[in-house]
């Protein structure tokens, strides 16, 4: 059976003499493995197609194990984010999240089309650390690890409350949180942003001016939550890291 899917490339590797194996996000099919054959032959037509973090329109045979790609067509390659080693580390963290995060075969056409926003903006505009986070809390929601902002996620009590439990993915009250160890403290502009990047787009982060302090907090909170929930640790965050001190 032949398909075609607009995809995402999360990453290749090597696969016997001529060919790689690509791991993908498509719109269609969600994530898999496909081997795209005869690529590393000189003037293959396939090879700009599945470079990491492209956007492609892919068509395939289905096959007994791994599909192949038979064809392709590049639709962006974001050429900005490629020439910018923070931006092209960013990107290659998100296809990191993706490839850690998703199952096989399961399609979401909401996180492709949100992945797809945020490639376009960072090669557009640059990075912005609120619009990288906003993507990260909207990958956990759309796995269904939603957190519980606005009330006690164990009583349901209503309140301004500041202790976040991972386990239970929310706020608890000060008596459902008493003895709790690994709790996170959160509050104001930490806990407003959070609320914001659930119920907000990205349209409106874009005009959020958030403090340094406030971004740092938010970003150390989702690294836990997402190690939390996914059981994973992303390599692609040290390489930042180290790079960030390395240029100030």
């Amino acid at each position: 059976m032949y398909y075609q899917s607009r995809s995402l490339i999360i990453k290749s590797m090597d696969y016997r003499e001529s060919d790689k194996l690509v791991t993908l996000f498509s719109e269609k099919e969600g994530k898999l493995k496909a081997i795209a054959r005869g690529i590393k032959k000189p003037g293959s037509s396939l090879r700009a197609c599945v470079q990491p973090f492209c956007h492609s329109l892919l068509f395939f045979h289905q096959g007994r194990e791994l599909d192949l790609i038979t064809q392709g067509r590049l639709l962006d390659f974001y050429g900005n984010s490629r020439e910018d080693i923070k931006r092209t580390l960013h990107c290659m963290y998100i296809m990191e999240l993706l490839d850690k995060s998703l199952m096989d075969r399961a399609a979401m056409p909401r996180l492709y089309g949100l992945t797809l926003s945020i490639l376009q903006y960072i090669n557009n505009n640059g990075l912005n650390h609120l619009v990288l986070r906003y993507f990260e809390l909207q990958l956990l929601i759309q796995l269904g690890y939603r957190p519980v902002l606005d009330k006690c996620v164990n009583c349901g009590r209503q309140g301004g409350f500041k202790n976040f439990c991972l386990e239970a993915g929310g706020m608890l009250c000060p008596d459902c949180s008493a003895g709790e160890q690994n709790g996170i403290v959160l509050y104001g502009e930490v806990l407003g942003l959070l609320k914001l990047m659930a119920h907000g787009n990205l349209n409106t982060l874009q005009r959020v001016q958030a403090s340094g302090a406030a971004l740092e907090k938010l970003e150390l909170f989702l690294e836990r939550y997402l190690e939390y929930h996914l059981e994973r640790r992303f390599n692609l965050k040290n390489t930042i890291r180290v790079l960030k001190k390395s240029l100030s």
